[in-house]
This record gives structure tokens, C-alpha cells and sequence, in this order.
């Protein structure tokens, strides 16, 4: 019996092995452009229903094994996806789609939808969009300008970056007005770090020190794409973390088939932007300015040729960059994998400033069988930045660009002498070439982020499947930071004698999500899309800043000094989420979602309250309906939807902070000081709830010539309620410096237009055009205080400041004119536009540029102030300005300009080299330029720049920044 069981198995195998041999073919072609006849490279090939793929090669040329009566579908970025039978493939032309009707979009925790049946406006920007024209320096700075509805203000141009993104307006006035950022499924900390140099340059607050937000750390280069979710309508499912919007970035990961390996290299220079200018002196507007003694001693320097340009000797250099990027990718129909090593090394426009980043990333994806798969991505990120003496101060002797203006005279030489010593400076309070080249301002950040997740498909039938899925991760980081003023520093010499800060912040942020995702197909072409899960995160943090004044000679050790001072924060914040979301899909014709999330917070005054966030959308593809006849309309979508989210109190709201005390030689805890922290003495609020946004968004969506023109039509309105804010305006004699409040509602209205192009597409010119223009007002719609000035939201009215009253926007900028407290401007553009265009030429060479126009927005430009107060401002030789001097005349108001600019934010030319060479496969040459063109009336360095961070309102109030810099690149790029 044994004997005849493995002979008829030997039989059957016989007959089946020829069978299953005769069932594959191998089908193979090259694929196209429908227009131009060019080869498509990277298009990506898969066996419909399958894991099975490959990508087209640099010829456009692919080959793949498929099983007889199978379908091979073929996708690729900007041209819709298209099936074929694998039995009638070989060679394949595809169609552009400028408007990506056939991209999926990520919309939530689990659930994706194609471009096409979306009912909310989300903004996405591909790899190539993100850096293929040029490379950034960080992934904030990366997006200026490429998505409608998104306002990017810098803090100042030092490397490393301080960028403050906001979408769709103000969302807080306390908080954070920036969105939530998620990395492959992974909760990114953004937090700003300080460095404690305000202490000892008389800085309002740690936000004014000019230091980096943690974004920054992510290599642009990594990115696959980037999906913005700009309003409560579309963020709702993500719950208390969403009031400000959220960026959903996905990395990119290996594909099956060959491995590639690709090396890129950048090379360039920094380079300022611009120079606010210097007035030119004679010895008349010398007496007039600092008396007749100071004359001969000008007349001195002139004679001697020494009179120097300070702002150039400054900011005047020409900083290297070097970028290495090297990537290797592939795998099998199993297991795929990419890796990527970069190193970006960077030098300022001023010198010892800059910014280092190294970074490795793994990211694995294994397929057990077709139940089972799993999915790692591993990040690491070392950076430096050396950012020297910047940053806003009180006239502390420490900022090189507050003492420039306030005044530094040039013929003053301030360089050392052959012993190295330096002179002090005899006007401003410190001498600036002295602080640029003795003081150090420097941050390291060790950081690791680990994502996981997992699906499981426990049922896959026909009709119906349910699959389990599951992701988290962690994000750590260390952050080191170092502040050292010599005690020989003239400032220091009268104060504290030197002055040692060092930092460390240890922060570590968990999260994980479970979901059951149910697809059932309930027949007459109704799908139904179901999703019921949970989501935890819990954040820490420990900052710690010791500091020590009273310096040994040449000491930076901590403990050589003879003042000691200690600040440290503690914070944890834990969160959990209940989520419920069904789509209803009737052949893609309707589709309508409703779903609703509970969260609860410790940050909220009852810990265990759940509060609801719901969300419900409605999209009618009018154009899908068998009535529509209109052959050059392909889309028209008409939506609609709504959305609330959240935002919880800022870690310590709650309670009334203490701090150590003394009295009468015995120590306790009492009400704090300000410290370190901005931490006064804080009347909290243990009742508090969270400040919630309600959305309703509606728009329509158009495609023209099968994919060559694309509409995006879009209008919303935002109320958020119960603003959580710090009210200082109280009594000193309750014992409180402030109170924390939650009576502040506003709105915020706007429209967002993007119209997408493919006008010209023939062997010669493929040209992709995208227009996007956008406006948001936020107006204060009630206030329980009446009008006030926010903390650390700008100076006193004498030299204006953000501020708040009822019936006027938000971001309103206020000053004292005649005892009077007057409106004198609006930080918020009036609309801006960006015109993002990809030209091919000839098949080989490839043209971008990226134009970027804000339209108004008001900025306050208190460099001018300073330098008037100095008097070195280039045009107080002006009739018109001695005839009606600007401070003594309009007071603050007299330093309001208008914010308009045109900027030229991107400009590449490639040359893809069309020989082929043995021992590579592709040659990719070009150069580049980023913020190399400004148009503007703005008098100082950069109508983007603000001088309070990325928290708060954050925008149009400029003091002395590190000027914005221009950069110029030569690139190279191999594919092996």
C-alpha cells in the first residue's frame, strides 16, 4: 500500500508540475509616457490580487512571471493607474493624471481612500515634490509653499532651523498652534527646546532664544510622501492631538525586485538673503548723532581706511554645505527592505555657526503568508547646531544682532589686538566681534525612533474580510545644550562675571493603536468599510538646565564658578482613545463617512471624563452618474463635511505651582518667581476642560481632458471654543502673577483654491503646472476678560504688541499712541498663491521652480526701532525722516510695514545623462537654488522671520534675527 501511495503521488506530480509551469508566463515590455513616448522609469507592476511585483528599469523596460488569466496593474506618481491583462500586455502607455485621482490618500488611524472619492481637502507632497528640486535643510523648511492653506513663519535663519507651521490659522493662544506629526505611525515630538541663555541675555521668556523645534531632525530624504490633514473635518478621528491639524509622514520602504542602490551627493553654499544696510556716516551726521568729541576720532578711522561694515563682517560669510545621502532597497515577493545613511554638514552665513545631521534608517517589511505581515521602521539621529549668540534680548550684552543695532558705530574696531585681546565696545553693551568669536550657544541631539505594526486578515471571503491590525512605536530623545559667556565678556565684567548653562532633556513619547477593520461588499455595488479600535500614547519628559555664574578664569566646567542655580520640568501626559469609523461607498458614486472618537486625558481636570469628537463627511461624484454626459469632465465631486477635535490644557494648568523658599532661615515651598520655564506664580484650574475646534468644510473638485487639468474648490469655518490661555492681569496682591482661563473664543474663515495643469505633453516638452492659492481670517469671537495683552506674545505697547479684543482678528498688533491702545496692524496675510512647476525637456533635462507670493500681512519691525534709537538706521538722512522722526512721531506704529513679498523658493536643472555606462545605471546632474530671489518693500532682513518660536501666535513682531539665508547646490546622483 506504501508502495502504490508514493508512486500515484509520484504520478500526480508528474501531471501537475507541467500543469503549474504551463500556468505562469513571463510577460515583459516597456512602459511609456502617452504623450511624449518617453520610458517611464520606476513605474511599479504587480500581479493584481497579489504581493507579486517589479518596478520598471531606467529604459522603462520590466519583466515579471504572472499566472494565465491574471491582471497586471501599473501605478506611477502623476498618471493614472491603469489594467491590463497580463495576456495582452508587453508594451504599455500611461496617462498623465496631474490631478492623482487614482492616488490613496491616508485619512485616518487605518483607513485609506483614493484621491478621487475624498471628501476633505488633504494637501500631499511626494519625495520628489518635497526635495527632488532641491535639498532642505530641515522637512519644515522643505514645505514652504507647496500646500494651499499652510502659513510657515522661521524664528531667524540660524542653522538647524526654528520653523512654526500652521494650518488653516490660530488654534490656540497658549498652546501649541502646531500640528500633531506622525511618522510612520509613530507620535513625533516638535517641542522647542531652550538653552537658558535668556537668563543672561534678559529674554522675556526661553521661546525668544532662537532654538531649533525638534522636527528638524527627520532627513527630508527619507520621506514617500507627506499628507496633511488641515482641519478639524478631516483630523477628528485623531482626537485631542489634532486641534492644530496633522501631518501624516510616510518613509519609504523597499519594493520587490532587483536591489538598487543610489548615492546622491549635494554640494553648496549659504548665503544671506539680505542685508537690512548700515547709514553711511559724515562728520556732521557723526556730531549730530554722538556729539563733536566723537568727530576726530571718526575722522581718524576714515583717514586710516578702518571703518568697518559690521553687518557684513557678521553675516557675511559663505557657508559650505556637504549632503551625502546613500540608499539601498529591493527584496523578494517575501521579505523588502530599505536603508538609507545621510550626513548633511553645514555651515552658517556667520562664523562658528552651523548644523550637522546624521541619520540611518532602516525600514523592513516581511509577509509570512497571505494572513500575516509585519512591518519595522527604525530611525536614528545624531545632529549638532552651533547657532552663536542670537536670539531676542533685554540688552543683556549677549545677542550679536541686538547690539549691532543698538549700536554698534563702524568705525569703532572692535577686533583683537596682537595679544587677542579684545576692546570693549564704547556704544552698544558689549562688544559684537568679541561675543561671535568667545561665546558659545551649541545643542546635541541623540535621538531613536522605532515604529512597528502588524496585520493579521482573519477572514478574507468574496463579500467580506475582517483583519486585526496594530502600530506604535517610540520616539527618545537625549538633547544636550551649552551656553558659555566668558567672565572677560564686558557685559559679564559688571554683572555675574561669566556665565555656564548647560541643558539636558530627556524625553521619551510611547503610543500603540489596535484596530478590527471590516470590508463587506453588500452587493448593488455597496461597499461598506468598517473600523473599531483603540489608541494610547504617553509622553515624559525631564528638563534640567544648571547654570553657574561667577566664573574661575577660561573655566566652562560647571562647578568652576562660585553662583549656582538649578531649573527642572517634569511632565507626563497619558492619553486613551475609544475610535469608531464607517464608510459607505455606493459605486464610487456616494460615499458618506461617519465616526467618533472618546478621549480622556490627564491634562484635563477630571482625568476619567471622556470627551467625544465625531466626525461625518459626504462626497457625490456627480460625474460617475450615468447621466453625465459631459466627455471633457471626467470629475466633478461635490462634498461636505464635519469635524470637532481637541486640544488639552499645557502640563501644569492645573495646579498652582510651588517653589523653595526661606523665611527666617527655614526652608519650605511657596509661590515661585518667573524661572526658567516662564513658570510664575500660576493661579491654576483643576476644573479644566479642553479647547475644542468644530468644522464644517465643503468644496468641489474637477478633472478636465481625462486627467490634464485638475480643480480643487475649497471653503471652511472653524470655531474653536474655550480657549485655554494665562490671564496676568490680576491683582499682585492675590499673591499670583497670573491665572489660567478658558473663556476666549474664535473663528477662523478661509478658502483654498489649487488648479492643476498638464498643457503642454509631447516628445520634446512635458510641462506639470500647479497653482495653489489660500486665505484664512481668524477673528476673536467672544473674550470673558475684555481686551489684553498676551504673555510672551511681544514687548509693552510703548513698542507694540500681539493683542486680543473682542471683534478683531486674533493675530492684531497693538500699540500705545496717546494713552490710547490702538490697533496698528494685522500679522495675518491677506491671501497667498505659490506656482510650483515641472518642465522635462527633451526627455533628458529637467526644469523646476517653485514661485511663492504672500500677499499684506503686517510686520513690526523693531530692528528699525533699534537701530533708530542707535542711529544707524541707512535712511535717517531722509528729509522726509528728520522732517517726522518714526518713534517720536507715530511711536510704535511708525515701525509697521507691510509684510508682501514674491519668493523664488525653488529652482533646479537637471541633466539625466542618456549614455549608458557599465558599472551604473543611471547619471542624474544638476544645480539648484533655494530663497534665492525676494521681492519685497520690507526694510529688514525677512518679512517670514518672528521672534517668538513656533509656540503661540508666533508671527510678525521681528527683533534682530539671524538673517534668512540663500542657498546654492551642485548635485550629482548615481543609481547602481
Amino acid at each position: 500500500m506504501k508502495r502504490t501511495f508514493v508512486k500515484g503521488t509520484f504520478l500526480i506530480w508528474l501531471l501537475v508540475l507541467p500543469l503549474m509551469a504551463y500556468s505562469q508566463v513571463t510577460v515583459s515590455g516597456t512602459v511609456t509616457d502617452a504623450d511624449s513616448g518617453e520610458p517611464l522609469i520606476g513605474v511599479t507592476v504587480i500581479v493584481k490580487g497579489s504581493t507579486t511585483g517589479t518596478l520598471t528599469d531606467i529604459d522603462g523596460n520590466y519583466s515579471i512571471n504572472a499566472p494565465e488569466g491574471s491582471t497586471l496593474t501599473f501605478s506611477f506618481i502623476g498618471y493614472s493607474d491603469l489594467d491590463v491583462a497580463a495576456a495582452d500586455a508587453g508594451d504599455v502607455q500611461m496617462q498623465t493624471d496631474v490631478t492623482n485621482l487614482d492616488e490613496v490618500v491616508v485619512t485616518g488611524l487605518v483607513s485609506s481612500i483614493k484621491r478621487s472619492n475624498l471628501a476633505n481637502s488633504v494637501s500631499t507632497v511626494s519625495s520628489e515634490a518635497l526635495t527632488g528640486t532641491t535639498t532642505g535643510s530641515t522637512l519644515d523648511g522643505a514645505l514652504y509653499g507647496k500646500m494651499t492653506g499652510v502659513n510657515i513663519n522661521a524664528a531667524g535663519g540660524a542653522p538647524g532651523g526654528q520653523t512654526a507651521m500652521r494650518l488653516r490659522g490660530i488654534s490656540s493662544l497658549s498652546g501649541n498652534n502646531q500640528p500633531l506629526f506622525i511618522v510612520d505611525g509613530v507620535y513625533i515630538s516638535n517641542v522647542q527646546l531652550t538653552n537658558g541663555s535668556a537668563v543672561a541675555s534678559g529674554a522675556n521668556a526661553g521661546r525668544e532664544e532662537g532654538g531649533s523645534n525638534r522636527v528638524s531632525d527627520i532627513n527630508p530624504d527619507d520621506i514617500e510622501s507627506i499628507e496633511v490633514l488641515k482641519g478639524a473635518s478631516a483630523a477628528a478621528i485623531y482626537g485631542t492631538r489634532a486641534n492644530a491639524g496633522v501631518v501624516i509622514i510616510t518613509t519609504k520602504r523597499g519594493a520587490t525586485g532587483k536591489t538598487t542602490v543610489k548615492f546622491d551627493q549635494d554640494i553648496g553654499f549659504n548665503t544671506i538673503q539680505n542685508f537690512a544696510g548700515r547709514r553711511q556716516f559724515t562728520s556732521a551726521t557723526v556730531a549730530s548723532t554722538f556729539g563733536d568729541a566723537e568727530v576726530p576720532i571718526f575722522e581718524a578711522a576714515r583717514d586710516a581706511g578702518r571703518i568697518f561694515n559690521y553687518e557684513e563682517e557678521l553675516y557675511g560669510e559663505e557657508g559650505l554645505i556637504l549632503d551625502s545621502r546613500l540608499s539601498i532597497s529591493g527584496g523578494n515577493d517575501k521579505t523588502t527592505f530599505y536603508f538609507n545613511a545621510s550626513r548633511r554638514d553645514e555651515d552658517g552665513i556667520m562664523q562658528r555657526t552651523g548644523y550637522e545631521r546624521n541619520s540611518l534608517r532602516l525600514n523592513l517589511d516581511h509577509r509570512f503568508n497571505d494572513k500575516l505581515k509585519v512591518g519595522f521602521s527604525s530611525n536614528y539621529i545624531n545632529s549638532t547646531a552651533d547657532r552663536g549668540p542670537v536670539g531676542n534680548e533685554n540688552n543683556g550684552g549677549f545677542s550679536v544682532g541686538y547690539n549691532l543695532a543698538l549700536v554698534t558705530a563702524d568705525w569703532e574696531d572692535l577686533f583683537p589686538d596682537e595679544n587677542g585681546v579684545y576692546p570693549d565696545g564704547r556704544f552698544a553693551a558689549t562688544n559684537i566681534i568679541f561675543n561671535r568669536d568667545r561665546i558659545d550657544n551649541s545643542e546635541e541631539i541623540n535621538r531613536y525612533v522605532q515604529g512597528a505594526n502588524v496585520e493579521y486578515k482573519a477572514i478574507t471571503d468574496e463579500n467580506f474580510q475582517l483583519r486585526f491590525t496594530a502600530n506604535g512605536g517610540l520616539d527618545y530623545f537625549e538633547a544636550k545644550t551649552f551656553v558659555y559667556i566668558p567672565e572677560s565678556q564686558q557685559t559679564q565684567r559688571a554683572t555675574t562675571q561669566g556665565f555656564v548653562s548647560a541643558g539636558n532633556t530627556n524625553s521619551l513619547q510611547l503610543n500603540y493603536n489596535a484596530f478590527a477593520v471590516v470590508d463587506y461588499n453588500a452587493g448593488n455595488n455597496i461597499n461598506i468599510n468598517g473600523q473599531f479600535g483603540m489608541s494610547y500614547l504617553n509622553f515624559e519628559s525631564d528638563a534640567i538646565i544648571n547654570q553657574t555664574t561667577q566664573l574661575f578664569p577660561n573655566q566652562t566646567n560647571l562647578a568652576q564658578g562660585n553662583s549656582f542655580a538649578v531649573f527642572q520640568r517634569l511632565t507626563e501626559e497619558e492619553e486613551f482613545g475609544l475610535i469608531g469609523q464607517s464608510t459607505v461607498n455606493w459605486d464610487d458614486k456616494i460615499i458618506a463617512t461617519a465616526g467618533i472618537r472618546f478621549d480622556k486625558s490627564n491634562l484635563n481636570g477630571d482625568p476619567n471624563k471622556f470627551f467625544a469628537f465625531p466626525r461625518a463627511s459626504l462626497a457625490v461624484n456627480v460625474a460617475n452618474f450615468d447621466f453625465w454626459n459631459v466627455d471633457a469632465v471626467n470629475l466633478f465631486k461635490l462634498r461636505v463635511a464635519y469635524g470637532e477635535t481637541g486640544s488639552s490644557a499645557q502640563f501644569g494648568s492645573l495646579f498652582t505651582p510651588l517653589g523653595p523658599t526661606s523665611i527666617g532661615g527655614v526652608p519650605g515651598l511657596g509661590l515661585p518667581t518667573v524661572g526658567q520655564n516662564n513658570q510664575s506664580a500660576q493661579l491654576g484650574d483643576a476644573n479644566l476642560e479642553p479647547e475644542t475646534s468644530q468644522e464644517i468644510e465643503f468644496g468641489a473638485d474637477f478633472s478636465f481632458l481625462d486627467g490634464k487639468i485638475g480643480l480643487e474648490l475649497t471653503g471652511y469655518k472653524r470655531d474653536v471654543k474655550n480657549l485655554i490661555y494665562p490671564f496676568s492681569s490680576i491683582p499682585l496682591s492675590s499673591g499670583f502673577a497670573n491665572t489660567i482661563r478658558n473663556d476666549f473664543d474664535l473663528s477662523n474663515k478661509g478658502v483654498e483654491i489649487s488648479l492643476s495643469a498638464n498643457p503642454i505633453s509631447n516628445s520634446n516638452i512635458n510641462w506639470n503646472t500647479t497653482l495653489n492659492w489660500w486665505t484664512n481670517d481668524a477673528d476673536v469671537e467672544r473674550l470673558g476678560v475684555g481686551e489684553f495683552q498676551p504673555s510672551g506674545e511681544g514687548f509693552s505697547l510703548t513698542f507694540g504688541s500681539s493683542f486680543i479684543r473682542e471683534g478683531e482678528t486674533a493675530t492684531s498688533l497693538a500699540a500705545n499712541i496717546n494713552g490710547v491702545t490702538t490697533i496698528i496692524g494685522d500679522a495675518a496675510p491677506d491671501w497667498e498663491m505659490s506656482w510650483f512647476n515641472q518642465i522635462k525637456l527633451f526627455r533628458d533635462f529637467d526644469l523646476t521652480f517653485l514661485w511663492h507670493w504672500k500677499e499684506g500681512g503686517d510686520v513690526l519691525n523693531l530692528t528699525k526701532l533699534l537701530s533708530d534709537f542707535g542711529g544707524v538706521t541707512p535712511d535717517l538722512d531722509n528729509p522726509d525722516v528728520i522732517a517726522n522722526p518714526r518713534f517720536g512721531t507715530f511711536g510704535a506704529a511708525g515701525y509697521i510695514e507691510d509684510g508682501t513679498y514674491i519668493r523664488l523658493r525653488e529652482v533646479g536643472l537637471y541633466w539625466t545623462v542618456p549614455a549608458e555606462i557599465d558599472w551604473f545605471e543611471r547619471l542624474r546632474i544638476g544645480v539648484s537654488g533655494k530663497n534665492i530671489l525676494t521681492i519685497t518693500d520690507y526694510t529688514s532682513y525677512d518679512p517670514e522671520t518672528s521672534a517668538f518660536g513656533p509656540s503661540g501666535l508666533s508671527q510678525g513682531i521681528e527683533v534682530a534675527p539671524f538673517p534668512s539665508a540663500a542657498q546654492y547646490y551642485f548635485h550629482v546622483g548615481l543609481t547602481f
